[in-house]
């Protein structure tokens, strides 16, 4: 059975469960308006965290700006992506406003299948519901906010938690340290 969501009184298929916290994370290879593919690695680097958040549409601009606004307040390195299923209008204004986060698209459908997030029926098929996965500096899934109503935002208040316990926790020696 597939998990629903509700946007504007419709109901809404997925085509598969989320991820949930505690896996691994998936690299997802994705378009940027800039370049057809770019991967985004389950872990990075320079050990900042990631903050995969996906909407439908423009819709939810408001929303977008103030994640983005609560991410760029934050003292830790963060690396933050704003996903849509494809290229929309408006997309390339929006990113000149965003601080943190960057604009990308599945359009190689990866970050849909492997995070669960891909609406599969209804008036929003083949575009993603509105999702937030926070992946840990070791690449593991450590919070998931995956509203049942889509207009219903994402919790902030309960992001900036797992992030002060995602940073904390993190000791950069692994499980067999």
């Amino acid at each position: 059975m597939s998990h629903q969501v509700t946007y504007n009184d419709e109901v809404l298929s997925l085509a598969d469960d989320a991820m949930e916290e505690g896996y691994m994370a998936q690299s997802i290879v994705v378009g940027t308006p800039y370049a057809d593919k770019f991967t985004i690695q389950r872990s990075s680097k320079n050990i900042s965290m990631t903050i995969l958040y996906s909407v439908p549409n423009l819709e939810f601009e408001e929303e977008i700006m103030q994640i983005d606004n609560f991410l760029s307040l934050l003292q830790v390195p963060i690396q933050g992506y704003l996903i849509f299923d494809r290229p929309l209008q408006g997309a390339q204004k929006l990113q000149k406003k965003l601080k943190i986060m960057q604009v990308v698209y599945d359009n190689h459908n990866e970050f849909g299948a492997w995070y669960g997030t891909k609406i599969i029926d209804g008036s929003l098929a083949d575009s993603l519901c509105k999702s937030l996965f926070l992946i840990s500096k070791d690449g593991a899934v450590f919070y998931v906010d995956l509203p049942h109503d889509m207009s219903d935002k994402i919790n902030l208040e309960r992001l900036h938690i797992a992030l002060n316990k995602a940073f904390t926790i993190y000791t950069g020696v692994g499980c067999h340290g």
